[in-house]
């Protein structure tokens, strides 16, 4: 897979962050006793975790943000900037919840 793809702010097929997360880590522990038990080789077990680690960090960051909203690393500036796609807007702040749309505690 690669670092892009997908919306930020949408969901994982229904799933909600929490559970995206309780997956992830499950998905580790789950490595680590395979490679404990000699089933999987280190730098085997490094590529993984480098993905699956990328794939986790999309997900939580995508938890705070607004539907239809991106978070992307910009090299040149150093620096995230978020991105709504279907209205072109861009900016370097956080985009702010609208009404209504604030995250649930």
């Amino acid at each position: 897979g690669g670092q892009g793809g997908g919306e930020a702010g949408g969901g994982d097929g229904g799933e909600d962050g929490a559970g995206q997360v309780l997956r992830a880590l499950h998905g580790f522990e789950t490595r680590r006793e395979d490679w404990e038990a000699g089933a999987l080789q280190s730098p085997y077990l490094w590529s993984l975790l480098q993905r699956d680690g990328a794939q986790l960090l999309h997900t939580l960051e995508a938890l705070h943000l607004p539907p239809g909203w991106t978070r992307a690393w910009d090299v040149s500036s150093r620096g995230y900037y978020y991105a709504h796609p279907a209205s072109g807007a861009a900016q370097w702040d956080p985009p702010a919840a609208k009404e209504g749309e604030e995250a649930e505690e």
